[in-house]
């Protein structure tokens, strides 16, 4: 993961909001509506506003931060657009913060400039 990336990263999360919906995204049991069928992965926006509870424009502003640093995907079917946790990318994200600590191996540094 680059610097840049990582910092990106770590914005997103820093906001209370967007770590909030993650975990929504991430461990939605719940009904849902749209297009999604049985135990797909993913919520679509109107389930977002009703689960966290949040307008619909302050929902879509912490989306479109959240597609920014890659940690969030969206899926476009027909009127609806479903959005998914990036697994991927919020697990290179932890490595990346593990290897912070010089223990854990991903490869992967991060260089201050002064």
């Amino acid at each position: 993961m680059e610097p840049g990336s990582l910092l990106t990263g770590l914005r997103a999360v820093g906001e209370p909001t967007r770590l909030r919906m993650l975990s929504v995204l991430a461990e939605w049991r719940g009904p849902r509506s749209g297009p999604l069928s049985g135990d797909e992965p993913g919520l679509c926006l109107s389930d977002l506003v009703l689960a966290l509870g949040l307008p619909h424009a302050l929902v879509l502003h912490h989306l479109k931060t959240l597609c920014q640093a890659r940690l969030v995907e969206t899926e476009r079917r027909g009127r609806w657009a479903i959005y998914r946790v990036r697994g991927d990318c919020l697990r290179l994200l932890g490595e990346a913060l593990l290897d912070l600590d010089g223990h854990h191996e991903s490869g992967w540094r991060m260089e201050l400039a002064v």
